[in-house]
């Protein structure tokens, strides 16, 4: 994990790779359950900001995660269809430990970008929603 992202952005980040991945063990559902998070993560940010926002969001997340995870300059492929990674393609090559911990720096990277932007709270809730109703903040929280 790069050292440049705060504890709360990588802590997000094992939450979004552990709500697909947990109690996985065969390397080659590994692959696709962490293939399978990158995919929620995506869609839940160009559901919220748009193809062209999540475009540039995660091609800065990737720019600023790849420095210290080289590993995902392989994964990554860039189309008309903006950026998308080879997360089980990656995994068959290099395993899944090496193809985890890039995942999690471009998540942890993503989710500092957006904290930075508006907030860690608002960031939570783009990268996170699960697609049920949000409930409501408790009284006396924003």
């Amino acid at each position: 994990m790069t050292t440049q992202e705060s504890a709360a952005a990588c802590e997000l980040a094992r939450q979004l790779l552990d709500r697909e991945t947990v109690g996985i063990t065969n390397p080659d559902l590994l692959g696709a359950a962490m293939q399978q998070a990158w995919m929620r993560v995506s869609e839940n940010l160009r559901q919220s900001v748009g193809d062209d926002g999540f475009h540039a969001l995660s091609s800065r997340a990737l720019a600023r995660a790849e420095a210290d995870q080289p590993l995902l300059r392989h994964m990554r492929r860039s189309d008309s269809a903006g950026v998308q990674l080879e997360v089980v393609a990656a995994a068959e090559v290099h395993g899944v430990v090496a193809v985890s911990a890039a995942l999690e720096s471009l998540l942890a990277a993503l989710v500092d970008i957006l904290s930075d932007l508006i907030g860690e709270d608002m960031a939570r809730t783009l990268l996170d929603h699960d697609g049920s109703p949000q409930r409501p903040a408790e009284p006396g929280r924003r």
